[in-house]
């Protein structure tokens, strides 16, 4: 299996030590510094763009937009140069994740980010954005996973490859995220103005605050339509627990025209900090539960609801509003026969779970059908560049209401016998028996794996390594590679790697067609690790950085289990 070329090979100071991700024109390896003995990142040019002159220049002239600020919030760059016909630049390496994957996450938990952390994060964005516009550029590609978050808390905003120089202009052909692109960015690249800057940022503090993006849609040119045409849903529809003070900042910053939103990301959190403060529990105050899950994937108009939750009400109850007379008072004698009922079957589902052994079955837990809805990469961008080698598609999910449980009702995957029969081969010494549960099918096709728990795990947390027999990594493939297109991997759902023409793919009955995210590479593609190679019998699972099993590639299938 060959590995990447660029791994062990040094430019200028730099010695390149390990892929650490992919973007749109570029790839980011990790590496270091050999006169100043200090950890970098390295960013180089895609190969499929080197002997494009227009590709080459904006890759340099993102770096030197940037080498020559300080900003405690904006990465900073070391030093860019081309050398052999490659283009690239080492920055600072932050150790730490994108706040993509944080998000996610907390949507894995049924929780929000706190109110205290989505100001951190706002102030820091916030600044860097000032901070760039004061200078003449605006970024044009805010969004989550272009927000680090070190281990040691500094919050940095980096990627600026679709800056725009207000001095120069811009040629059109870029176009950003389609789910955080401001209005007028979604008509045309070149009407962009610091204010589009500022609208991603709502668009992101919407999402901490709420859950999920105000736009979605199967087809990116439809979520662009949206952010141009339709108002975005009311954010306390989706938390309740929202202010109103807060709700009107969110919807300020999402105003359709520029001159009607914030002019400066100081002014929006200004107002956001006063909302949010103004509407946090004192310390005496009960703590306020948290709301069930929302992913950031589920369609607009679709949300989840909070029918479920005994605290929260559908819509907003004033001391002055009047009871509802449509609805009869229930009464007390039914009441009690029901409690009665109830704590019947509790004190049932109690029994049966402390002594479980008196009834030997178990249920199976059977995948939800659902329709899919497939979404090609190159339909994500109205710009001129080159296919990408590797196709990517995406899968929208049914709207679900999801419900955190307090810890202590939290149910786990515990093995029965019936499951214990069906043991998937191919692991060697799982961990986390008592976990969730995770299969894997894959062959000189496919890779796929499947959630056969019942929890949301968030997808980014995975890496998958090949390993040669003496335990070296030969090649990986990272989780967050599939959270470009969908964070979460839902109970009974499937994600997917499958090889460039292949005649007939495995793809297992236990996915069907419920796939959240998926991508196609050629089979010679580093990120290609499952398959029958003579350098390798395994490769092993990774759940946030531990090693949770290992898989015999001959086997076909494996299992392992997750905390």
């Amino acid at each position: 299996m060959n590995t990447d070329p660029l791994i062990g090979r040094q430019l200028a100071n730099f010695l390149i030590e390990r892929v650490l991700g992919r973007g749109g024109m570029a790839q980011v390896y990790y590496g270091q510094d050999v006169k100043l003995q200090r950890p970098v990142a390295i960013k180089v040019i895609d190969a499929r763009y080197r002997g494009k002159p227009v590709y080459a220049q904006r890759f340099v002239k993102e770096a030197r937009s940037v080498a020559r600020w300080r900003h405690e919030n904006i990465i900073q760059i070391y030093y860019a140069d081309d050398q052999d016909g490659l283009y690239f630049y080492a920055m600072e390496f932050i150790d730490g994740q994108d706040l993509a994957s944080i998000l996610a996450g907390y949507a894995a938990q049924g929780e929000l980010m706190p109110p205290q952390d989505v100001l951190r994060i706002a102030r820091s964005v916030a600044s860097a954005l000032d901070y760039a516009h004061k200078h003449g550029v605006i970024h044009r590609d805010v969004k989550p996973s272009n927000v680090m978050v070190s281990n040691d808390g500094r919050i940095v905003l980096g990627d600026f490859g679709l800056a725009l120089d207000m001095q120069e202009g811009s040629s059109g052909e870029a176009f950003g995220t389609p789910h955080y692109i401001s209005p007028e960015q979604a008509r045309r690249s070149s009407d962009v103005v610091p204010q589009s800057d500022l609208y991603s940022l709502g668009v992101i503090l919407f999402e901490m605050l709420t859950g999920v993006v105000p736009f979605d849609d199967p087809s990116p040119t439809s979520v662009a339509l949206q952010h141009i045409t339709q108002p975005p849903p009311a954010p306390r529809s989706l938390n309740p627990q929202l202010d109103v003070a807060a709700e009107s900042v969110l919807l300020k910053a999402l105003s359709k025209l520029p001159q009607d939103r914030y002019q400066s990301g100081a002014a929006l959190v200004a107002d956001l900090e006063k909302a949010l403060l103004r509407a946090a529990p004192s310390q005496d105050s009960p703590a306020i539960l948290p709301l069930p899950a929302m992913p950031a994937g589920i369609v607009t108009g679709q949300m989840p609801t909070v029918a479920g939750r005994p605290d929260v009400s559908l819509a907003p109850v004033t001391a002055t509003q009047p009871p509802a007379e449509s609805a009869p008072r229930p009464k007390r004698g039914n009441g009690l026969i029901a409690s009665v009922i109830l704590f019947l079957f509790l004190s049932l589902i109690a029994f049966l779970w402390l002594f479980p052994d008196i009834f030997p079955f178990s249920i199976p837990l059977a995948p939800i059908p659902s329709a899919t809805l497939t979404l090609a990469l190159a339909e994500s961008s109205a710009t001129d560049l080159p296919p990408l080698a590797a196709t990517a598609t995406e899968t929208i999910l049914p709207s679900a209401t999801f419900t955190k449980l307090p810890p202590s009702a939290t149910p786990t995957a515990t093995l029965t016998p019936t499951e214990t029969a069906t043991h998937i081969p191919g692991v060697s010494t799982p961990k986390y028996f008592n976990g969730q549960r995770i299969l894997m099918f894959y062959d000189a096709t496919g890779f796929y794996i499947y959630n056969a728990s019942i929890n949301n795990r968030s997808i980014s947390q995975f890496k998958f390594e090949r390993l040669d027999v003496n335990d070296v990594v030969l090649n990986s493939f990272g989780g967050w590679e599939w959270e470009t297109i969908y964070g979460i991997l839902h109970p009974g759902r499937c994600m997917r790697l499958e090889i460039q023409k292949s005649q007939v793919y495995l793809r297992p009955m236990e996915c069907g067609e419920r796939f959240s995210a998926s991508f196609t590479y050629g089979s010679e593609d580093e990120r290609v690790f499952w398959t029958v190679s003579p350098e390798s019998e395994e490769f092993r699972v990774l759940w946030q950085g531990e090693e949770v099993g290992r898989c015999e590639i001959a086997a076909g299938s494996c299992e392992v289990y997750i905390p």
